[in-house]
């Protein structure tokens, strides 16, 4: 069930919260708001870092080549590729790309795992990031990563457990009033996939119970650095999965969502992240002297 207060997502027209939404708190909430708010163009750096995750992507991960045309057709997309990376996963010992979703204090939310691994009999999380040339791997940069990792553990390990099961995602997502496109059916029929995969309803199904069996999820979890010029390994930060820390964490950040407070701008002493941010000047004046 959703929160009983919308306050915040109505604000940001959003229907739930992100994990990228929830890490980005912990560099800069504010920054969060105002990139929901705004919703600015794509920097050089962004596109750059996306370009490296399509390519390591492109290694492993088998897209659907149908182009969808409603957000059923969307959802059965999404579906489909988990299911794919999953058998990858379990075929190859690493998959790519693993949309999973859950409820945090009532509220939606969704993210995107870089990479899974089979490493002892575990599945292991692995997240990417990329960093600019000669870029501190320090606390303050791991902190939202860290967040967002153990996010990501939390989320799947729940489905898997069954906690957060096919009926509750069905209900959120209405899926049983969703149809996909006649153009999108035809194209799913040409590429011969299997008939009880052609239904939304049994793609979900069938993308749940591959989860279901996966094996136990490791403690261990992984966030690589990689310079986004040189495209080379910079850092690897090793994380221990503490769902008490996490709890703390989503706590704090929920009650932003919530309206229970207003989002928060950097402490002064971190007044460094705000130099290179779009907003600084401009929608964000915290800690503009107009220099």
């Amino acid at each position: 069930m959703e929160g009983s207060s919308r306050t915040a997502l109505e604000r940001l027209h959003k229907s739930g919260i992100t994990a990228t939404d929830i890490a980005t708190q912990f560099w800069c909430e504010r920054q969060m708001e105002l990139n929901c708010l705004h919703k600015p163009a794509p920097t050089k750096a962004m596109q750059s870092g996306a370009r490296m995750h399509d390519a390591w992507q492109a290694a492993v991960y088998v897209p659907l080549t149908v182009e969808p045309r409603n957000y059923p057709d969307v959802l059965y997309k999404i579906a489909y590729e988990n299911y794919t990376t999953i058998r990858t996963l379990l075929q190859k010992n690493v998959g790519r790309e693993l949309m999973v979703y859950g409820s945090v204090h009532g509220y939606r939310v969704s993210g995107k795992i870089d990479e899974l691994q089979l490493r002892g009999g575990k599945v292991a999380i692995v997240e990417d990031k990329t960093v600019g040339s000669g870029a501190k791997v320090d606390d303050a940069h791991t902190l939202p990563h860290r967040v967002q990792i153990m996010l990501y553990r939390k989320l799947l390990d729940e489905i898997r457990r069954r906690s957060y099961s096919y009926d509750n995602f069905s209900n959120v997502y209405k899926l049983k009033s969703a149809r996909l496109s006649e153009e999108f059916q035809k194209g799913i029929r040409e590429l011969d996939i299997k008939r009880e995969f052609t239904d939304l309803e049994s793609m979900w199904k069938t993308m749940f119970e591959e989860i279901h069996h996966l094996p136990e999820l490791s403690d261990d979890l992984e966030i690589r650095y990689t310079d986004r010029r040189s495209r080379e390994k910079t850092a690897d930060i090793l994380v221990k999965y503490d769902p008490g820390e996490l709890d703390r964490d989503l706590a704090y950040v929920m009650g932003y969502w919530r309206g229970e407070r207003e989002s928060q701008p950097v402490p002064e002493g971190e007044r460094w992240k705000c130099k290179p941010c779009k907003f600084f000047g401009n929608e964000c004046k915290v800690w503009w002297t107009g220099d």
